[in-house]
């Protein structure tokens, strides 16, 4: 009964992200205005869209135990509103702007959670069965961050994660994206 409750909060949730209730898809923006945001604005937009991408990791898992995607359907065109376009779409307009702004990147405030936020995209990608879009996320996480110990060893609530340390989620998605 706990369970249905918080899937049907969840579908609810993800119902009014994706433009079937209450906003048009047409209206969203292109891409947030990130570069006149501070470091505090940018710290809430970051909280923001951690906390969605969340929803659609936890979604995906709920919809990964009922039917997972083939790859071959994952790598087609995103031209309707199925789920999988909706990750994709959030991951386009909302978390790929503050993934790759330099400011966000670097500040000592926002850099953690500009790597979580890569990091739980990989894992909604991955979730969704768009492992080439995962794969180069992941990718960039790498690139970005392998010798960052401070980065690597970020304890992370596992609920919101799926793990407890970054490195610990870097692990696993190397595993299930690296490996034939």
């Amino acid at each position: 009964m706990k369970n249905q409750g918080l899937f049907l909060a969840l579908a609810v949730l993800i119902l009014s992200l994706s433009g079937c209730c209450a906003c048009n898809k047409g209206d969203w923006p292109k891409e947030p205005v990130l570069g006149h945001m501070s470091v505090p604005q940018k710290k809430i937009y970051l909280e923001n869209v951690r906390q969605n991408l969340k929803v659609f990791r936890l979604t995906a898992k709920e919809l990964d135990s009922h039917q997972r995607m083939t790859s071959e359907e994952a790598q087609k065109p995103c031209n309707g509103q199925e789920f999988r376009c909706e990750v994709q779409k959030y991951v386009e307009l909302y978390a790929m702007p503050i993934i790759q702004d330099l400011e966000a990147q670097e500040h000592v405030e926002t850099r953690l959670e500009v790597a979580k936020v890569t990091l739980l995209s990989t894992s909604v990608y991955e979730e969704t069965g768009q492992d080439s879009r995962a794969r180069k996320l992941l990718k960039l996480f790498n690139k970005r961050y392998k010798n960052d110990a401070s980065i690597q060893n970020a304890v992370v609530d596992p609920a919101e994660m799926g793990f407890s340390r970054l490195a610990e989620g870097v692990a696993q998605l190397e595993v299930k994206l690296l490996t034939p």
